[in-house]
């Protein structure tokens, strides 16, 4: 008589467990539904559709140089100068010839210390300017006038001139004191007009 009580023990005692497990997990859903509710909802903002202008400014020939890591620093003077209005929203077009991060560090201290003050702000836009020239001059473009002509001869903002030559495969650029400059990257398109990437500076006083 011993074996069907032990055995109906064991039944009645894996039943109360499995009935108390089963309690312990509706407990911890009905636990969990209620932390879920308890959560409060978060409404994500409305996507806003960008606009013609939204896209030109995005696609802006200031928009590709601060995302060229090597015109990072002319990117920051850009800023420092106020140009930055007219490289994004102005129509142009505009062909800009930026110096590159290193042309720029070759600075002398006294000179990177002038164009940073503020006092000396028009004087750093005139600098600036200097680099670029009024219309979209793209590389194929360029290439064909410097074929066609010799060289092509270019007037930036600041009213000074430069003159782009090509030799094999090379393409420079000199200012009006004789200082040569190599195009080193470009013509990297934007909305409103082309960059190009130079290795040195011109129009130094």
């Amino acid at each position: 008589m011993q074996k069907p009580f032990t055995f109906l023990a064991l039944m009645m005692i894996f039943c109360l467990m499995v009935s108390c497990k089963n309690e312990t997990q509706n407990g911890e859903e009905k636990n969990n539904t209620t932390e879920i509710a308890e959560k409060p909802i978060v409404k994500r903002a409305e996507k806003k559709d960008l606009t013609p202008e939204d896209i030109e400014m995005l696609n802006s020939l200031m928009a590709r140089i601060i995302v060229e890591p090597e015109l990072k620093k002319f990117a920051s003077y850009t800023v420092s100068a106020g140009l930055t209005d007219l490289l994004s929203n102005n129509a142009g077009p505009f062909t800009v010839f930026a110096p590159s991060n290193a042309a720029l560090e070759s600075l002398t201290v006294e000179k990177r210390k002038f164009y940073s003050s503020p006092d000396n702000k028009a004087k750093l836009e005139e600098f600036l300017k200097s680099y670029i020239v009024e219309g979209k001059m793209d590389k194929e473009t360029l290439v064909q006038t410097i074929t066609k002509n010799g060289k092509a001869n270019l007037k930036t903002l600041e009213g000074s001139m430069l003159v782009a030559t090509k030799s094999g495969e090379e393409i420079s650029i000199t200012d009006d004191k004789g200082v040569k400059v190599q195009i080193i990257k470009g013509s990297i398109a934007s909305s409103n007009g082309a960059v190009y990437v130079v290795n040195g500076l011109l129009h130094l006083n």
